[in-house]
C-alpha cells in the first residue's frame, strides 16, 4: 500500500468515477483500475461497489477511506513541515476547549514579528490532544485532568512519553446565559441542576470519564446533549436554560457578559496543565508560548483567588 493509493481512493471516492478521478489525477484509466485492484487484493478487501451510475464505496471501503484520509493528511503535514523552501517559523497547539488558551493565543500573536510563519490552534478531543502530541503532530497540548483521574492519566501519559506540567489548580462551576433562572443562586448544588438540559464535548470513541473535559458533579442529569464545537455549545447555552460545567475562567476579551459563572458545590477539582512530548526538545517558539501562558495564570491566580495545590 502506498500513499498515492490513498490519494487515488480519495479522489475516486470524491468524484464517484474512476474515469473523473482518472482525469483529475492525470492516470490513465486502466492504470487506475490496476492499482485499485492491487490494492484490494493486497487489503483482501473490496473498497468500490461498480455499477452504470459510477462507483459507491463498500462498508469496507468507508472504513478504509477514514484510515487513507488520516494517512495522507498526516503524509501531506510532514512534507509541508519539512520541505518548505521558506522554511516559516511554525508552532502548533492542541487543546481542549478553553477561552482562556484562545485569550493567551491572541497575545501570542501580537507578540510574533516574522515575516512568515504558520501556527495553529486546534481545538480537539482529549484523545486527540495527546495523540497530537504523541506523534509530533503538535508541538504542545493544553489538557485539564479531574483529580479523582489524576493517577491513571499519569499512567497513560507515562506509557506514551508525555510530561504532564501543571500550571493551574481551577475548581468547577456552571456555565449559563445571563438571565438564567439559576443565575439567582450564588451557589450551586448538584440537585439544581436535574430540570436542565446538561451540555457536554463529545468525545467520540473515547468517552471513558478521564478523557471528559467537564467535572461531572451531577450523576443524575436526565436531559443530555453532546456538542463537539465551543461556538455551537456557547450559541445553545445563550438560547437555552442548558449548563455545562467548566473551570470558571472566562477572559473578558472573550466574555461580554452574556454568559455567567456559578461555583458548583463540590470537593472536586481540575489540574489543568500543558503536556510535551519527553523525546523532543521544545522550539523557541513553543517556549515562548509557554511563557506567555505562566506569565497569565500567574495573573489570573491573583485576580480570582485561585489555589495551587
Amino acid at each position: 500500500m502506498t500513499i498515492q493509493q490513498c490519494k487515488y481512493v480519495l479522489t475516486i471516492a470524491n468524484t464517484g468515477s474512476f474515469n473523473e478521478a482518472s482525469k483529475q489525477l492525470f492516470v490513465a484509466q486502466s492504470s487506475l483500475s490496476n492499482s485499485i485492484k492491487l490494492l484490494e487484493n493486497e487489503l483482501n478487501i473490496k473498497i468500490f461497489e461498480r455499477s452504470k451510475n459510477g462507483v459507491t464505496l463498500t462498508p469496507e471501503g468507508a472504513e478504509f477511506l477514514r484510515y487513507a484520509s488520516q494517512m495522507v493528511e498526516q503524509n501531506d503535514f510532514i512534507l509541508n513541515r519539512y520541505n518548505s523552501k521558506e522554511n516559516p517559523q511554525k508552532l502548533h497547539i492542541a487543546t481542549q476547549h478553553y477561552d482562556f488558551i484562545a485569550d493567551i493565543f491572541c497575545n501570542f500573536l501580537k507578540d510574533v514579528y516574522y515575516n512568515e510563519y504558520h501556527f495553529s490552534l486546534r481545538e480537539i478531543k482529549t484523545y486527540d490532544v495527546i495523540k497530537e502530541v504523541e506523534t509530533a503532530t503538535s508541538d504542545v497540548g493544553i489538557i485539564a485532568i479531574k483529580d479523582n483521574d489524576f493517577d491513571i492519566m499519569m499512567r497513560l501519559l507515562n506509557n506514551k512519553r508525555i510530561s504532564f506540567h501543571q500550571f493551574l489548580t481551577a475548581y468547577p462551576h456552571i456555565y449559563v446565559r445571563a438571565n438564567h433562572p439559576l443565575t439567582r443562586k450564588t451557589q450551586i448544588k448538584p440537585e439544581d441542576l436535574r430540570d436542565y438540559p446538561y451540555l457536554s464535548y463529545e468525545q467520540g470513541s473515547h468517552n471513558s470519564s478521564f478523557y471528559t473535559e467537564e467535572l461531572i458533579a451531577n450523576k443524575q442529569y436526565r436531559k443530555h446533549v453532546e456538542i463537539s464545537d465551543r461556538a455551537t455549545l456557547m450559541n445553545v447555552l445563550l438560547t437555552t436554560n442548558s449548563y455545562t460545567v467548566g473551570t470558571g475562567i472566562m477572559p473578558s476579551a472573550l466574555n461580554d457578559g452574556k454568559i455567567c459563572a456559578i461555583p458548583l458545590t463540590t470537593e472536586s477539582c481540575y489540574k489543568i496543565g500543558f503536556i510535551l512530548c519527553k523525546d523532543r526538545t521544545p522550539s523557541i517558539l513553543t517556549k515562548k508560548f509557554l511563557s506567555l501562558l505562566n506569565d497569565y495564570t500567574n495573573t489570573l491566580k491573583k485576580q480570582i483567588k485561585l489555589k495551587d495545590l
